[in-house]
């Protein structure tokens, strides 16, 4: 079972270096691929760069050389849906793009032309990720599953959070690499999980960026810890 877990920056994937021995490394562009020793379990670890396209390269280049069987996308988010707080982790059950408009043709608000309006991921590893997180003894934060939009802005402006509310009004959190990441997957026929932690609360101007800066130490803390019960409910049920 081959395992890649691909964050967009630096400090998402330092909880995982810090506990992985790499045992070889590539770099092409933005990308960083690191093949490692994680808590005993050889793992794929990809440092993507922030954004769409970067996600979708990295993705690609992930596939093609190393050929995977599952990717785990893990990082931070902005927070929509209420009652979710700075260090939640949203587990994603369906994705869709927040910022695309081809309406005018005819698709959906969010929809690519030619392409699906919305991503489901896989029922399969979902229940996978329900089943750690009932096995797990007092989780340090609270877990949701939902949707999750992906989007190429950073959501600090109230108006605009309140259209995409209105627009997704199931909308969990937000991020800026997962559908990219999924969609890309899909392509090729492999399956994507994707494990966001709120590092802000959308829609609270300057102080939005500040909570991201703030809070993404403990954040990547959280998204490392859930998606290792993840990775050895998996590996232990693949035995």
């Amino acid at each position: 079972m081959r395992i890649a877990i691909i964050t967009a920056m630096e400090e998402e994937m330092a909880p995982f270096r810090i506990e992985s021995r790499i045992t070889a490394r590539l770099q092409v562009g933005k990308v960083i691929v690191e093949e490692a020793i994680y808590h005993g379990q050889h793992l794929i670890l990809v440092e993507s760069g922030i954004g769409k396209v970067n996600a979708a390269v990295a993705v690609t280049l992930l596939i093609e050389r190393y050929k995977p069987d599952l990717i785990i996308n893990v990082g931070s988010s902005g927070a929509f849906a209420e009652g979710l707080k700075v260090g939640d982790v949203v587990v994603a059950t369906q994705y869709r793009y927040g910022d695309v408009d081809a309406t005018c043709f005819g698709y959906e608000y969010g929809q690519v032309p030619q392409m699906p309006a919305k991503y489901d991921l896989d029922d399969n590893w979902l229940e996978v990720a329900r089943q750690a997180a009932a096995e797990a003894d007092d989780l340090p934060y609270s877990l949701d599953f939902g949707l999750i939009l992906t989007l190429d802005s950073f959501m600090s402006e109230s108006d605009r959070v309140e259209w995409v509310k209105s627009t997704f009004p199931s909308v969990k959190v937000s991020d800026m690499e997962g559908l990219a990441i999924v969609q890309a997957a899909a392509q090729y026929g492999i399956p994507v999980l994707a494990i966001k932690v709120v590092s802000d609360i959308a829609g609270h101007g300057g102080d939005t960026a500040d909570s991201f800066d703030e809070n993404l130490d403990d954040v990547a803390k959280h998204a490392a810890h859930f998606t290792d019960l993840l990775v050895q409910r998996i590996l232990s049920s693949a035995v």
